[in-house]
Formats: C-alpha cells, structure tokens, sequence
C-alpha cells in the first residue's frame, strides 16, 4: 500500500512549509528513513526523511513552492499503485509541471552557449535565491549551468550570467516620466520565517502595551577586565570573549536577582520563569532568529561566548535545531554593530521583556567634577506592562549597570 509524505508540523506556529529541494526524484527508490527532501519551516531548514522504503511514485509540489502542513508533497510505494487518493487537497489528480514562462530579456548568444544545469525527472534545482535573482533579471534560470552541489543553479551562477551576458545599450533616449504609482522591481510572497515575523511582531506590537526604560553605562572597567583577562582566556579556556559576551553573562545575572522580568503570561496565569534561558536576536539573509542559551546564569564566560559564537554561526548557516530556537524567557538584542545608539525593541511574546544594547563609544563624562572621556553605550529595557511595572524594571536596568560598571575580574 502506498505511503503519503505530508508536509510535517515541526512547532506550535508552523503552518505551512516551503519545498528547497528535492534529494530524490520521481521514480527513484528511497529507503525507510533516508533524507529525501529539505523544507523550510517558519524557523530553520529541515531534511525529512522518508516514511517507508520504495519507490518515490509522485512528488506533488516542486522547488519553492509553500505548502499547507499536512498536505501531501509526495507519495512512496511500488510502481503501479493508483495514486490518485494522495492527491493533494483541491487537486482532482497531479497535473505535469507547466513549463515555466519565456525569459523577459536574455542575451540570444548567452542563452544558446550556456549548457542547461543538469535536471532529475525533468526537475531543474535552483535555489530560491537564484530563482528570485533570475526573476529580477530576466533571466530564464534553465539556461544557467549550476555550479553547486549535483549541479544545483545558485544565486551567483545567476549574477556571473547577468555579467558576461549584459545587454547590449541601445540608443539614449531621456528617461520618460511615468504617471501613476512607482514601478515594483520584485514582489515576495510573505511566507515562511518572513510569515511568522510578521504575525508575531504585529501580536507583539497590538496586544502589548509596553514601558521602556533606558540608562547610559559606563563600560570602561568592563574593557579594561577584559583587556586584562583576554589572554588568559584565549590560552587557558580557548575563547575570544567580546564586549557582548560579556554584556550576555551578566544580563543573565541580572535576571536572576531580578525575577520580576523573567515571567510569561500564559492565558489568564502569571508564570514565574524558574530558568533562566537568554534568548539571542540574530539578523540573517531571510529575517531574524533567536536562538537561546539555556540556564545562562549558571554558566560560566568561556561557555556563554562559545555558545553565543556557535548559536549565531548556525542562525546564519540555517543549520539550526528546532529545540535551539525554544524555551527562552528573555531576549538580548545588539545592534552597535550597526552604530545604533540606542533603540526600542518588540518583545518576544510570551516572554515579559527584551534588553537592547546601543554602540559602545567614547564620551565625554563628568567624574569628580571634571570632565573625562569614558567608553559608554546605552542599554535599555522594553518590559511588558501588564506584568512588570516601572519600579521592577528600574531595578533589573539598575542592577545590570552596577554589575558592569564594577565587574569581576574573572567571571564565574
């Protein structure tokens, strides 16, 4: 008896999932609980793996496209099973792939010397991105030999084709003034991570009323400690401790002698958080992540920077576990790289509150009457409303600067 392959719920929010590629193809055999598809979810990347063993008999929904969980994307068995009951929803029966539109405007001898990228049951493997960048172009992907792996097309065999083949400029004529509403370069469906940020953050933003506080902090002890200790960090414990590392140990400190900003509100209950889980605000190419170090506040330097080093890598590489991005009870986010300031952040429900990190810079400040340059940055923090009230928060704000104005010499 055929096997149906549904498109798999892997969390809570996830409600629809998004084909990357297809490992095997229509007609090859595949072995009980071999990798045979990567999907994105609402989070990270995901290889599925197979069901049962035999032969794949149809694969229902091609590379990109985003599909209901609990759809079927493909049905195993052996060859000659009616297959028609594992149709997906709403289709009478798997139709063949339509052949996809005429490119707008390619190169004639670009098009006709380019080797096609080698294809499995008629299924050409391009990466989204490369589809999206050969949309904006004009360029008919099919055209493009892929350089990645099996011969998969990528976004820079699209940008090498778009360089060696441009267009040739015709006459100059002065840009023509248009009426109506600007032109659109591309549109993007908003799907997948981008989806769940965007149902999140407008939760966020319409359900939680919010108090944000902010404190200028002096960081010049916390850089001469460090300047002090990283070379016995790097040869006894192996780590390049930064600035935020250290801003991450003591948050988590911090949290731990302030509770009232480690709790959730979980229908009509206020839960006290009894971990303390710090959850990182990661940028990557499709939006953001927050990946999240389990009991912080018992974990000593060397383990919160590589922790902090590795979670980001992941986030960045989409190789991220399900379980790295669940279970926090506070969010840190840092965005001096960028030379912020300082700013107000969402918080990410159902936690209570969020820490925002500006620019560490030197400023002028005024220490026993006079006037002397120090490094500062500001913190601040965006609580929840209805369950941390201003004093609370002052308190957790105010404990933070007292730890990192006047840090230990080695942290534990």
């Amino acid at each position: 008896m055929a096997t149906p392959v549904p498109m798999p719920k892997l969390g809570l929010t996830m409600e629809e999932g998004t084909i990357l590629k297809w490992l095997k193809s229509d007609g090859e055999a595949v072995d009980k609980g071999e990798m045979f598809v990567l999907i994105q979810t609402d989070k990270v990347e995901y290889e599925v793996e197979s069901p049962d063993s035999g032969v794949i008999l149809k694969i229902f929904s091609g590379e990109g496209d985003v599909v209901p969980c609990g759809d079927n994307i493909a049905v195993i068995g052996t060859k000659g099973e009616d297959i028609a009951d594992y149709a997906p929803k709403g289709a009478a029966a798997p139709e063949p792939t339509p052949a996809a539109p005429a490119p707008l405007a390619v190169s004639a001898l670009v098009a006709a010397t380019m080797p096609a990228s080698p294809a499995v049951g008629g299924r050409v493997f391009a990466s989204p991105a490369a589809r999206r960048v050969a949309r904006e172009m004009g360029i008919d992907y099919r055209t493009v030999n892929g350089t990645g792996p099996g011969g998969r097309i990528v976004q820079a065999d699209v940008r090498a084709i778009a360089l060696g083949g441009a267009r040739t400029p015709g006459p100059f004529a002065p840009p023509v003034a248009k009426s109506g509403p600007p032109a659109v370069a591309a549109t993007t469906p908003v799907a997948g991570m981008r989806k769940v940020i965007v149902e999140r953050m407008a939760a966020s933003w319409d359900q939680v009323p919010r108090i944000t506080l902010q404190a200028e902090v002096d960081l010049s002890n916390l850089l001469a400690v460090r300047e002090a200790s990283k070379l016995a960090w790097e040869a006894d414990l192996g780590v390049k401790v930064s600035i935020n590392d250290l801003i991450v140990f003591y948050t988590a400190r911090a949290v731990r002698r302030c509770p009232a900003v480690n709790v959730q509100l979980i229908g009509n209950e206020i839960h006290q958080m009894q971990d303390v889980n710090i959850g990182l605000a990661v940028a990557v190419d499709a939006g953001l992540m927050v990946p999240v170090i389990r009991g912080a506040d018992q974990k000593s330097i060397d383990q919160i920077s590589h922790e902090t080093r590795s979670l980001a890598e992941s986030a960045r590489d989409a190789s991220l576990s399900l379980t790295a991005l669940e279970g926090g009870t506070f969010t840190v986010s840092n965005l001096g790289a960028y030379g912020v300031d300082h700013f107000s952040a969402i918080i990410n429900t159902p936690e209570s509150a969020i820490l925002t990190i500006g620019a560490a810079r030197e400023r002028a400040v005024v220490r026993s009457g006079e006037v002397v340059p120090r490094t500062t940055c500001f913190l601040g923090v965006n609580a929840d409303h209805r369950l941390v009230d201003g004093a609370p928060a002052a308190e957790f704000l105010a404990t933070l600067k007292e730890m990192l104005e006047h840090p230990k010499v080695m942290p534990a």
